[in-house]
């Protein structure tokens, strides 16, 4: 085995929302460890400027910056579009690989989607097969996939399940199958492990996230005034996860010799979520807080999806939501059971936990209407 300090952690990925707050933590549970981050670009220089984007937006500390490192690359790419030497001397120091990289567009095509997921996992995969052949077996990877390529299953959502003849809502739960398919069969000769988030929201705290996803997507249009009626059950649960539990449990588990070979779903699961009613109760009490009398924007009702899709042909309904409603209907529409009670299990003895979700709701509210509307206009009653 290599010593620490010769260590490098490569991350994909790192500019996007779970990169954004995974890289410090990194950091932190690395401390003589080097990272370097393939971030695409125009030319080197875009890649340094979009990784420190990132950096600032995590409020990394500047001694702990000098320890990461942008290479322009391209992990869709063949060897991630780098030269042969760059790929070699890569492969020699990297200890730990964390592949977070993939087109997250529910609409995007599906050769599109499967170049970016299944395409970028392989050739993850090969370089991962390079560095642990160079390394003598010193080196892991950690994968994230997601918690939606169960697709159209009902019922329990179990861990170590993947492709049971499944149909899917969209291109991406798909082609994440796809490639959690590839890294699966890759288990065999490498020591992964493989993380399932479900929808990713803000922080637990403070509720801040480098990208808007689904509820927090329809509470900016809420803002707006343009959400009037929502074609969903008030008692429906959605499963959404902070993103710092999500990066506290990788970082955690990235560490821990027996998560080598595990699939882990992080995710609240269906006791711990808080129903669709509930959540617009918490959001608009908050928007209450901050919007000027003046500028209240109604608060949507609940209606029946055939209610609903009377009022869209008349067009009562304004084009941004129907956008939104073509990405993330079935994901209000239908209960993931995804079973999480192993993974909060073995994340308790490491001090990792789930706040009460509607706790990180309210923060991930107050974080989209305060940049909205600005400081609070009133105390709350």
């Amino acid at each position: 085995m290599q010593d620490q300090g010769s260590q490098t952690i490569l991350l994909t990925g790192a500019t996007g929302a779970v990169g954004t707050e995974l890289l410090p933590r990194l950091l932190r549970r690395n401390p003589r460890a080097r990272i370097v981050a393939l971030v695409r670009g125009a030319d080197q220089a875009e890649a340094e400027s979009r990784l420190a984007a990132t950096l600032a937006f995590s409020d990394t500390a500047p001694a702990e910056r000098a320890r990461v490192h942008a290479l322009r690359g391209d992990v869709c790419a063949p060897a991630l579009g780098l030269d042969t030497d760059s790929l070699r001397g890569l492969a020699a120091r990297t200890s730990q690989i964390f592949h977070l990289a993939a087109n997250v567009r529910f609409n995007a095509g599906l050769e599109d989607s499967r170049l970016a997921n299944v395409g970028s996992t392989r050739a993850i995969l090969d370089f991962a097969r390079q560095a642990h052949a160079a390394r003598d077996g010193d080196l892991r990877l950690q994968y994230v996939s997601t918690a939606y390529v169960a697709g159209r299953r009902l019922g329990p959502l179990h861990e170590h399940e993947l492709d049971l003849g499944q149909s899917f809502w969209n291109t991406y739960e798909q082609t994440k199958l796809e490639a959690e398919a590839v890294v699966r069969q890759a288990q065999a000769e490498l020591p992964i492990t493989i993380y399932r988030p479900s929808q990713i929201i803000g922080t637990t705290a403070a509720g801040k996230v480098r990208k808007l996803f689904g509820f927090l997507e329809f509470l900016k249009l809420t803002c707006a005034g343009v959400i009037r009626a929502l074609p969903a059950h008030p008692e429906t649960r959605t499963d959404m996860i902070p993103v710092d539990y999500v990066c506290d449990a990788i970082a955690y588990l990235s560490g821990e010799p027996d998560s080598v070979g595990r699939c882990y779903h992080l995710a609240a699961g269906l006791a711990h979520s808080t129903p669709l009613g509930r959540v617009v109760d918490i959001a608009y009490r908050v928007l209450e807080e901050y919007a000027p009398p003046s500028r209240l924007p109604p608060r949507p009702d609940f209606v029946p999806i055939d209610l609903f899709e009377h009022q869209a042909s008349n067009g009562q309904v304004h084009k941004s939501l129907n956008g939104l409603l073509q990405l993330y209907q079935t994901y209000m529409s239908y209960e993931r059971d995804f079973q999480v009670a192993d993974t909060m299990a073995r994340l308790a003895g490491g001090g990792v936990t789930l706040a009460p979700m509607d706790e990180v709701v309210e923060a991930g509210a107050r974080y989209v209407v305060a940049q909205h509307f600005g400081t609070a206009s009133r105390a709350a009653a």
